[in-house]
């Protein structure tokens, strides 16, 4: 009969750097700054693994890619924001208080997490398989989550002829604009992006004064 193999003690003390496992919301967090900063072909497994201070075969046992890590950061930053929109949109309100409510939100919202801008901006540029996943997923539900209060508010007479793309790029790319571009905006104005939270409600407003009233018919 085979001896039972002895058993080994776990050393105490801290886990050795290669057993600790970085929570998903750090990992995540670490991966999207990364690809929104340095763009897709400028981040590897590796790199993300630095900035956690991990094992450097950690992101690769749990994602097997870079293009699976790249995807999971996505879901991870893009489908709270589709959640957060429909949560705030009262489809029941009157559409231009949909519009404004939806134009605040979606702003205030970008806010504190600046990787969004940036990500779409870099992801933007070119026609890739990332940026298809990006849209069919994420922007494309934004976009139409807009298009009907639109729809509603030129059948009813209320706003003028503009596409709704110019909105949406006035909104998404002009609107949210300072997050992504914290380091030019603190040398014009820092207070745009300040901590407070009333700052970016204000900002926020702001936006949909200007883009509402742009769009909206007087009388």
């Amino acid at each position: 009969m085979p001896e039972t193999p002895p058993h080994v003690a776990r050393p105490r003390g801290r886990p050795r750097k290669d057993e600790q496992v970085a929570p998903t919301d750090q990992m995540m967090a670490a991966a999207i700054e990364a690809f929104s900063v340095h763009g897709y072909n400028g981040v590897s497994l590796r790199t993300v693994n630095d900035e956690l201070g991990a094992s450097r075969n950690l992101l690769y046992q749990r994602f097997g890619s870079k293009a699976n890590l790249w995807r999971a950061a996505v879901d991870w930053a893009f489908r709270p924001l589709v959640e957060y929109l429909e949560a705030a949109d009262n489809e029941s309100a009157d559409p231009m208080v949909r519009l404004r409510v939806l134009t605040r939100s979606f702003i205030e919202y970008s806010a504190t997490r600046p990787y969004l801008a940036r990500l779409v901006t870099m992801e933007g540029s070119a026609a890739t398989d990332r940026l298809e996943y990006l849209y069919h997923n994420y922007v494309e539900p934004i976009r139409l989550r807009f298009l009907p209060v639109f729809t509603l508010l030129r059948e009813q007479g209320r706003i003028k002829n503009i596409p709704p793309e110019v909105f949406y790029f006035l909104l998404t790319s002009g609107g949210s604009a300072p997050y992504g571009q914290i380091g030019l905006v603190s040398l014009m104005s820092p207070e745009l992006v300040s901590a407070d939270e009333n700052a970016a409600q204000l900002y926020a407003e702001n936006v949909a004064e200007v883009l509402i009233n742009g769009l909206a018919l007087s009388g």
